[in-house]
């Protein structure tokens, strides 16, 4: 009888040495990653944001990732919340790499001093650049409205070959709009009816003579039927 118990007791210290080896096993190959990915590719060109900081989300993500078991909207996310990266797309290239494609937000214009306003009329946060863009103040909310007032007037600048550029554009609490151009000239459009004025402006503009031009100082064109001209 003591035999059979000590021959059960070592074949239990057996089985539980092989269930210890097994279970040690096992957390040693969780630790090995299979099908690792080995390269990184950013193929898009860039402008404003740093290649640097996406390759190290990109490898800070990918450091415990399968080529296979990798979450490609996670990845994605990562690089999108680099400064001046507004869409990225991630693809898998077998058997070990992942190309990044990436499309960046395209400044043309500084948003209250703090943000941007990118060219689809989008406002976004990012790091400075050295480049001299147009101011704009409004509220956050008017972002696409004044957007297109600025698209206009630029358009029409150009349309009209006037050498002039718009370097500030200010729509105050009571959203009336003033423009300052590159020659000092400030216009006033008001609040209301402003895509009419914009068009009422350019042909007030070509109707007075070049050498006045730099003898304005402002235009006003908030009345109802006509404007104001002061000069410096």
């Amino acid at each position: 009888m003591l035999f059979f118990r000590k021959k059960k007791l070592h074949l239990l210290l057996i089985l539980a040495f092989l269930t210890l080896i097994f279970f040690l096993n096992g957390k040693i190959n969780d630790k090995k990653i299979y099908f690792p990915i080995k390269k990184i590719s950013l193929v898009s060109h860039t402008n404003y944001s740093d290649k640097i900081k996406i390759y190290k989300k990109s490898k800070k993500y990918l450091s415990k990732k399968s080529f296979f078991n990798l979450k490609i909207i996670d990845l994605k996310k990562e690089i999108e919340n680099v400064d001046w990266i507004r869409l990225a797309d991630v693809r898998r290239v077998y058997p070990d790499e992942i190309e990044i494609y990436i499309i960046e937000h395209i400044p043309i214009a500084i948003w209250n001093d703090k943000m941007f306003l990118n060219d689809l009329g989008e406002i976004f946060f990012a790091n400075d650049i050295d480049i001299k863009l147009p101011k704009i103040y409004s509220t956050n909310d008017r972002n696409k409205i004044i957007f297109k007032y600025f698209v206009t007037f630029s358009k029409n600048l150009i349309k009209n070959n006037i050498h002039n550029s718009v370097i500030k554009m200010d729509e105050n609490n009571r959203r009336s709009l003033t423009i300052k151009l590159s020659s000092n000239i400030i216009i006033s459009l008001g609040s209301n009816d402003i895509m009419n004025k914009i068009d009422t402006f350019f042909k007030v503009y070509n109707s007075l003579n070049s050498s006045d031009l730099t003898k304005i100082r402002y235009i006003d064109m908030r009345y109802l039927n006509g404007f104001a001209v002061g000069w410096k």
